[in-house]
C-alpha cells in the first residue's frame, strides 16, 4: 500500500484545494465529519468515499440522493481508481492523485544529514564583495514582474552569482510536502536528469526553517552511501527556504556534481539571503496578481449581477384582489435561483419559481437560459404541463447531468382564483387557509435530466384571505452552528396562525431563517414568491 493517498478539491469560486491522507477509508460530503468536507447542498451529508481494497484504491457512492459521477459518467458500482481520475460531486470536483504526485523533486534518500566543511571551489567573497552582490540584487528584486518571469529571473540571478551545476525554485502545495509549483535550471543543458533531493534534507528545511547544506559527501560514508546523492554524482549542495515571516513558501535549492568542487559558508550565508530577498518578491507578487485577478472577476461578476437582475422582475404586477410579493437573495453575487410573474392578454396570470442545481456563474447561466424560455413559451398560452415540458426539452439535451434546476411554474385564473401549477422537484408550495397551512406535496421530475420526462397540472383554489407561498431550498435547508436544517415543517408551523398579506409573509419568513442560521453567513440563495387573495 501507499504511504499516502492525495486529492485537488476543485470547487466553484474557490481555489484548488490539494489534500493528502494515510488512512485508507476517505469520506466525502456535506457534513463536517466527513474527511474531505465540500459545502454543496446538491451533496448528501456522507455522499461517496474512496477505499482501499485488495490493492486498489476504488471509488463508491453511499447512497446519495443527486449521484456521484466519475469522469463524467454515474457511478453505478464500487469503481477502482486510476491516477487523474476525476469524481464529480454537485458543482464540485475531486481528482484523485493516488501516492504522492511525483515532481521533478523526488524524496528518495531519507537518512542523509547535513553537513558542514569547507572545501572552496573558488575564492570565497569577501564581506564586502557579498554586501555589494546583495545590494545588487536588492535593487533588481525592485522591479515588478509577472509570476512566471521572476521564477526565471531568480534562476537566472542564482546561477550567475553562484556558478552551480544545478539550481531550482520551488513553491511548497497546500500539504507542505508536496510542490504546486517548481522551476529548474542546469549548467549543462544536456543534462535531462531528474533532479533528486534527500527527504530528510527537505523536512528539516520546511519543518525547522534552517538552511541545510552539506558538503564534499565522499569525506562522510553515510553520504557516499545515500542513493539519491550518489546516483546524482552530487559533491555538495545547498537548500534554503522561502521564508516570509514564519511561514515557508518553498524552497531554493542548488547543488554542485562532482566535477565542480564544494559550497563554503560564505556561500551558504549568501544564498540564505538571496532566498530571503526571492521569498518576499514572490510572495509579494502572488499577493498582487491574486489582487487584479480578484478584482477581474469581481468586475466580471458585478456585470454579470447587473444583467441578471433585469431577468428578474422589477415590479410585480398590480392586480384587483391580488396582492403579490417576491424576493431574491443570492448567496454570492450571482444566483441560480429564478422567478417571475407575466400577466396574458386575456387576464391570466403566468407564475414560476426555479433553482438551477449549484452556485456561482454556472448555475446562472442555466439560470438565464430558464428565464428566456419562460417568457417565450409562456406566452403560447400553454397549460403547466405542457409549459414544464417544453422548458425541460429545451434544458435537457444542453446541460451537463450536474446541472438541472427545480421548478413551480402555475396559472392564476384571477376571476375564480383556481390556480393550475405543475411542480417538477421544487420544494412544496404552502397554501394558507382560515384552518391552517396546507403542503402541495406531489411532485414530478426536475427539468434538465431526462428529455422524454412527462408532467402534470394540478389545481387548488384560494379563496378570499388565501395565500400561496413558494420559495427555493434555500429556506429549508438554511443550516444553524450545528449543521441543523430549519425544516419545512418549522416554515408550516411559523405560517399557521398568519393571516397576512404576501409582502409580510415573505418578511416573517427571511426573519425566520436569519434568526436559525444566526451570525453565520447564508449557504445558499434565498427567493421567495407568493400571492394573496385579498378580502
Amino acid at each position: 500500500m501507499s504511504e499516502n493517498v492525495q486529492f485537488t478539491v476543485y470547487q466553484p469560486n474557490v481555489a484548488p484545494l490539494h489534500l493528502s491522507f494515510t488512512q485508507q477509508t476517505i469520506t466525502l460530503g456535506r457534513a463536517s465529519d466527513c474527511t474531505i468536507p465540500i459545502r454543496d447542498r446538491f451533496l448528501s451529508r456522507h455522499h461517496a468515499e474512496v477505499v482501499f481494497m485488495a490493492g486498489d484504491w476504488v471509488v463508491r457512492d453511499c447512497g446519495s440522493v443527486n449521484g456521484t459521477l466519475l469522469n463524467g459518467m454515474r457511478l453505478s458500482a464500487p469503481t477502482p481508481l486510476q491516477r487523474g481520475d476525476r469524481i464529480g460531486l454537485g458543482d464540485s470536483e475531486v481528482v484523485f492523485h493516488a501516492e504522492d504526485t511525483p515532481s521533478q523533486l523526488i524524496a528518495i534518500d531519507s537518512s542523509s544529514h547535513a553537513k558542514n566543511l569547507p572545501i572552496p571551489i573558488r575564492e570565497a567573497l569577501s564581506d564586502q564583495e557579498r554586501t555589494s552582490v546583495l545590494a545588487s540584487l536588492a535593487v533588481q528584486f525592485i522591479e515588478d514582474r509577472p509570476m512566471n518571469e521572476l521564477f526565471d529571473f531568480i534562476l537566472d540571478k542564482v546561477m550567475e552569482t553562484m556558478e552551480p551545476s544545478r539550481c531550482a525554485v520551488a513553491l511548497l502545495a497546500a500539504d507542505g510536502k508536496t510542490f504546486s509549483a517548481l522551476r529548474l535550471r542546469r549548467q549543462d543543458t544536456s543534462d535531462s536528469n531528474d533532479l533528486t533531493i534527500s527527504r530528510t534534507l527537505l523536512a528539516e528545511v520546511v519543518e525547522e526553517r534552517n538552511v541545510v547544506a552539506f558538503v564534499d559527501s565522499a569525506l562522510d560514508d553515510r553520504l557516499a552511501k545515500a542513493q539519491s546523492i550518489v546516483m546524482q554524482q552530487i559533491r555538495s549542495a545547498v537548500c534554503a527556504p522561502l521564508l516570509v515571516g514564519d511561514a515557508v513558501l518553498g524552497v531554493l535549492y542548488l547543488d554542485f556534481q562532482a566535477n565542480r568542487g564544494a559550497v563554503t559558508h560564505e556561500d551558504v550565508r549568501l544564498i540564505a539571503q538571496i532566498a530571503r530577498f526571492a521569498a518576499v518578491k514572490l510572495e509579494t507578487t502572488r499577493l498582487r496578481e491574486e489582487a487584479i485577478a480578484k478584482a477581474k472577476i469581481d468586475e466580471e461578476l458585478r456585470t454579470a449581477y447587473r444583467i441578471q437582475s433585469r431577468l428578474l422582475p422589477t415590479n410585480l404586477p398590480m392586480v384587483d384582489g391580488y396582492v403579490f410579493a417576491g424576493v431574491n437573495k443570492p448567496c454570492k453575487t450571482v444566483s441560480g435561483d429564478y422567478y417571475d410573474v407575466m400577466v396574458r392578454p386575456d387576464g391570466r396570470i403566468y407564475f414560476v419559481i426555479a433553482d438551477v442545481s449549484g452556485k456561482g456563474i454556472t448555475a446562472a447561466l442555466v439560470m438565464s437560459a430558464l428565464a428566456t424560455a419562460f417568457n417565450i413559451f409562456a406566452r403560447t398560452d400553454p397549460s403547466p404541463a405542457d409549459l414544464m415540458r417544453d422548458l425541460n426539452q429545451m434544458l435537457a439535451p444542453k446541460t451537463a447531468p450536474s446541472k438541472f434546476a427545480t421548478v413551480c411554474a402555475g396559472v392564476l385564473h384571477p376571476k375564480t382564483g383556481l390556480i393550475e401549477y405543475t411542480n417538477a422537484g421544487h420544494v412544496p408550495p404552502l397554501v394558507l387557509k382560515k384552518d391552517g397551512v396546507t403542503a402541495l406535496t406531489s411532485t414530478d421530475m426536475v427539468v434538465g435530466l431526462f428529455t422524454a420526462a412527462m408532467y402534470r397540472t394540478q389545481t387548488v383554489e384560494l379563496e378570499r384571505g388565501d395565500s400561496l407561498v413558494l420559495f427555493t431550498d434555500g429556506v429549508t435547508e438554511a443550516e444553524d452552528a450545528e449543521e441543523r436544517e430549519l425544516g419545512l415543517q418549522s416554515v408550516c408551523d411559523l405560517l399557521a396562525s398568519k393571516r397576512t398579506n404576501a409582502p409580510e409573509l415573505l418578511d416573517t419568513i427571511d426573519e425566520h431563517v436569519r434568526a436559525h442560521i444566526g451570525s453565520l453567513p447564508a449557504g445558499d440563495d434565498v427567493t421567495m414568491l407568493a400571492l394573496t387573495r385579498v378580502t
